[in-house]
């Protein structure tokens, strides 16, 4: 190709007219301009695609963090539902409680007056989505991502308090009726049971986790629906991309 427009320019300006050399060189630079935009627009195809490709990997990795969030906290959840039903009952008068209560089911799975599963996690979608902010291409995957990446400091904030007054209230009182709860585990006898729940110390605190409790279900509530709209809007961007 060089050989055929050296040729060119070379009878060109052998034949001394300057008009057609003008000619030839406007022409030359023209499509060297070409050469050059269609190279760029090669360039930039293939950086694009690369963003594409890096945007649907990260997209499927947090697909699969979202979902392991959501069964984490469904469990979470329903550890919390059942703390609260346990608690209500030891607040009830002892004789408005009954032997098939639930407390006795958490007895019989617990060292302690309640399985509590404290908050011990870190959410990959949030460590992993704030690093790779930049990356996404989606902005409704990025709009979903900070929604949840907010709900989730709330959940963890009062998922903590509730840890923290576990470890503070709960402890030493699971201590101190141990030989009763051991009594309780062997034999559900409703006499046990109140030994136990009728020590006013515990009657204090079960009733401030109470409200603990419900400040983390609520925001546990808002975080699993942005847990699910994530979800949704991952799959769908993942869908286009496919």
């Amino acid at each position: 190709m060089i050989k055929i427009f050296r040729n060119i320019r070379k009878s060109v300006v052998n034949e001394g007219k300057t008009t057609n050399y003008l000619k030839y060189a406007i022409g030359e630079i023209v499509l060297v301009v070409i050469g050059i935009l269609i190279a760029l627009q090669i360039n930039n195809w293939n950086e694009q695609r690369k963003l594409n490709h890096n945007d649907l990997q990260l997209c499927k990795e947090l697909l699969n963090d979202a979902v392991a969030d959501s069964i984490f906290f469904e469990s979470r959840h329903v550890g919390l539902v059942e703390l609260k039903s346990a608690i209500h009952y030891i607040l009830e008068k002892p004789e408005l409680r009954k032997p098939d209560s639930v407390i006795f089911k958490i007895a019989n799975a617990s060292d302690g007056f309640f399985t509590y599963r404290g908050f011990r996690y870190l959410s990959n979608v949030v460590s992993n989505g704030k690093n790779s902010m930049q990356e996404l291409q989606s902005q409704s995957v990025i709009n979903a991502l900070r929604r949840y990446n907010l709900q989730y400091d709330y959940v963890a904030a009062s998922m903590q308090r509730l840890n923290n007054l576990n470890e503070k209230e709960l402890n030493p009182l699971q201590k101190k009726h141990m030989k009763d709860f051991v009594t309780l585990k062997q034999n559900h006898d409703l006499n046990s049971l109140n030994t136990i729940y009728n020590d006013e110390a515990l009657q204090k605190s079960v009733f401030l986790i109470d409200d603990y409790i419900d400040d983390a279900l609520n925001h546990l509530n808002v975080f699993q629906k942005d847990n699910r709209d994530l979800i949704r809007v991952l799959k769908e961007h993942i869908k286009k991309g496919l």
